[in-house]
């Protein structure tokens, strides 16, 4: 696997590229290495510094990527004239000192191809883990890899934290790290935290407001951060916590993923796919 990961961590993301171009971003954030020395196993040591640029790997400046889908590949826009999903503005889910009932459950693989109900995609940090859920049932569980430093709430751009709290799912497509499903933060949970912190300013706080109520994707170029996804090239203890920000499983598993959730939310305002973010 090291071979594999030391390849894809050796660029940024191919969604970077892309939002880019959609969002006219000027630089270049997402879930790219987190630093240029990536070692693996349970026993390897962990700094939590800042990202160290690797003069020998070579990366875009801009959007023209040839490994990103075309745009059509992207479901973006299919819920923007849906209700305003009610529980997008509640608060995060508070932190938990147990270990939650759900990790220790036994998964039913088969409701990947036959769950009829909302699905969820959960992700319990502490544990570096996450489940998928066909209602309340689980339907699979896989190891997963963090950013950098993990611990905590996702404040700003570059913490190489990843977030916490209840999300759903603005985008998916093909990207360099395999498949990508990039999810709506900052939320409107995020943008009064950023504007309490003197992050943001009321009107950027009122944009990512107005994008949770239509379950579409905020802006992706403030000072809290863009770009957080779920996506491939390797999750667990083997791998270790080398994203920017992002949540990575393993190429098999994100494909299992990609193709259980559903984008966007339904004709009531509720997510398809609620993605829930635990410490």
């Amino acid at each position: 696997m090291g071979g594999r990961l030391e390849a894809a961590k050796a660029s940024i993301v191919g969604a970077v590229t892309l939002a880019t171009a959609a969002w006219g971003v000027t630089t270049l954030v997402g879930c790219g290495p987190a630093r240029a020395t990536v070692q693996h196993g349970p026993a390897a040591s962990r700094t939590e510094s800042a990202p160290v640029p690797d003069a020998t790997r070579s990366q875009p400046a801009h959007a023209n990527s040839a490994v990103v889908s075309p745009l059509p590949a992207v479901d973006f826009a299919a819920a923007t004239d849906f209700a305003a999903p009610t529980d997008l503005a509640a608060a995060a889910p508070a932190a938990s000192e147990e270990k939650p009932a759900a990790v220790t459950a036994v998964a039913d693989e088969r409701l990947l191809t036959t769950c009829d109900r909302q699905r969820g995609i959960v992700i319990y940090k502490a544990a570096r883990v996450l489940e998928l859920f066909c209602g309340q049932e689980l339907a699979a569980r896989y190891e997963a890899s963090l950013g950098f430093a993990p611990a905590g709430q996702k404040q700003r751009e570059g913490d190489g934290k990843t977030p916490e709290g209840e999300y759903f799912v603005a985008l998916k497509y093909p990207s360099q790290f395999h498949r990508s499903l990039q999810i709506n933060y900052p939320s409107a949970v995020d943008a009064a935290r950023g504007l309490a912190a003197g992050l943001i300013t009321q009107a950027t706080h009122d944009t990512i407001v107005s994008a949770s109520r239509r379950c579409v994707s905020p802006p992706q170029n403030t000072a809290l951060g863009s770009l957080i996804q779920i996506h491939g090239m390797g999750g667990g203890a083997d791998s270790g916590d080398w994203t920017l920000g992002c949540v990575a499983v393993d190429n098999d598993e994100i494909e299992r993923v990609y193709k259980f959730q559903i984008s966007g939310c339904a004709a009531d305002g509720k997510p398809h796919t609620k993605v829930t973010i635990h410490p």
